[in-house]
């Protein structure tokens, strides 16, 4: 699954032309069940489900049945949105100079974006968008180059809503890796050394890895969550899922032995558990439960392999085998997740298994092939939405991006064991 977390909005990795947002001279009109021309899709904390990528902001209210455009810029991208509890809206498009504020009483409110307190920085973007749980300020991080270093600048600014006050710097990192953002907090990875190779696959050797936790108000705390000099360090990445108030880290250690590492609110040290017979480098494989516990799902020629990562180090396996007619040559994972009631769903080649409350128990399959039009491909990023139940399938076609909705209650219906 292309998330990054939370999602991220900055874990999706688009095509070329996804990223430069390429609208069809005919765009076709969305549906109940069909949205065009979308990078991907976040929930919101009020049951919303909004829309990012391309030139356009749409959002679907709860109980909606179709999506409502907020605004769109001609010729520009949409790239970072945050949203709260009250249904208000920040967004940012790539050229455009202003964060865009989407009031509950629908008010559009435009902020310019902060410029840097240092000089001699190049290419200061929109990493993130945050609202602070004052309920009068935004975190804003932007992150740029040092000209004469060329190295990352990462600056993290409070932003009053009502624009009255300039934004102000409230943390700035040089020569790091964010890895992960919250309202709560940033995480970074520290190499040892300035310049050297810093990225996903690997970070080695590793100075530390530190977090700045903000306040409500959005004041920082800098806190080092892991020293390179008490333990040798490859590389840190979150692990992806539900989270909640502890931060899950999965860690590169010397001689392939990566651990998890859990940091609880208010503990000294991080918990630490072995993550064995993870051959992969590829954390979209992997999905932090709400028991605290990893899911990872890994698929070979043989079939499909669910590995729960337990607390204490141990391992439940079971194994869905692969169907061997012409028809499934795919069988690449293209999606997975939980379902409201705990469930488990798959998007696995040409099928979407819907496993019961028991994950060794045989799932049931749909075929998801019919949803291919021609010249489309699956796009990798599949939208689960608590609030309908349903699975926006990612497609993938020259040029831009859809969804299809597939209400998987429905689903379930006709599905096969």
């Amino acid at each position: 699954m292309r998330l990054a977390t939370a999602l991220l909005l900055s874990t999706l990795i688009p095509s070329f032309a996804l990223a430069e947002g390429v609208e069809s001279k005919r765009p076709k009109a969305d549906t109940a069940d069909r949205v065009n021309a979308v990078t991907t899709m976040l929930n919101a904390p009020d049951g919303a489900l909004v829309t990012v990528g391309f030139n356009a902001l749409r959002r679907m209210a709860p109980g909606a049945k179709k999506f409502e455009t907020l605004h769109a810029i001609k010729g520009d991208s949409l790239y970072r949105i945050a949203m709260n509890d009250r249904g208000e809206l920040l967004a940012t498009w790539e050229k455009d100079p202003s964060i865009h504020y989407f009031t509950r009483d629908r008010r559009h409110v435009q902020l310019p974006k902060p410029t840097s307190p240092r000089e001699n920085i190049y290419e200061l973007n929109v990493e993130e968008l945050h609202f602070l749980p004052n309920g009068r300020d935004a975190l804003v991080h932007m992150k740029g180059r040092e000209t004469n270093l060329i190295i990352n600048y990462d600056v993290t600014f409070r932003v009053s809503l009502d624009g009255r006050t300039p934004p102000k710097p409230v943390a700035q990192m040089i020569g790091a890796r964010k890895i992960d953002m919250t309202a709560d907090r940033a995480i970074y990875v520290l190499p040892k050394k300035p310049g050297q190779r810093c990225e996903h696959l690997t970070c080695n050797p590793v100075e530390a890895v530190v977090a700045d936790f903000f306040d409500a108000d959005g004041n920082a705390q800098r806190k080092t969550l892991l020293d390179g000099k008490a333990m040798e360090i490859g590389n840190a990445n979150v692990v992806w899922g539900q989270k909640g108030p502890s931060i899950l880290l999965r860690i590169d250690l010397p001689k392939n032995h990566d651990v998890f590492a859990r940091f609880r609110p208010g503990a000294e040290k991080p918990d630490l558990w072995p993550l064995k017979g993870f051959s992969s480098y590829d954390d979209r494989l992997l999905y932090a439960l709400a028991t605290g516990e990893v899911l990872q799902v890994k698929a070979d020629e043989k079939g499909l392999t669910l590995t729960r990562h337990l607390l204490d180090g141990s391992q439940q396996v079971s194994t869905v085998p692969a169907r061997i007619e012409r028809e499934n040559w795919d069988r690449k994972v293209h999606g997975f997740g939980v379902r409201r009631d705990g469930r488990l769903w798959v998007h696995w080649g040409r099928h979407l298994l819907l496993f019961g409350k028991n994950p060794a128990d045989a799932p049931r399959s749909h075929d998801l092939e019919p949803l291919l039009a021609r010249f489309t491909e699956w796009a990798d990023v599949d939208i689960y939405v608590p609030g309908q139940d349903a699975l926006w399938v990612g497609l993938d076609r020259t040029r831009s991006r859809d969804y299809v909705r597939v209400n998987l209650a429905d689903i379930e219906k006709r599905a096969r064991p």
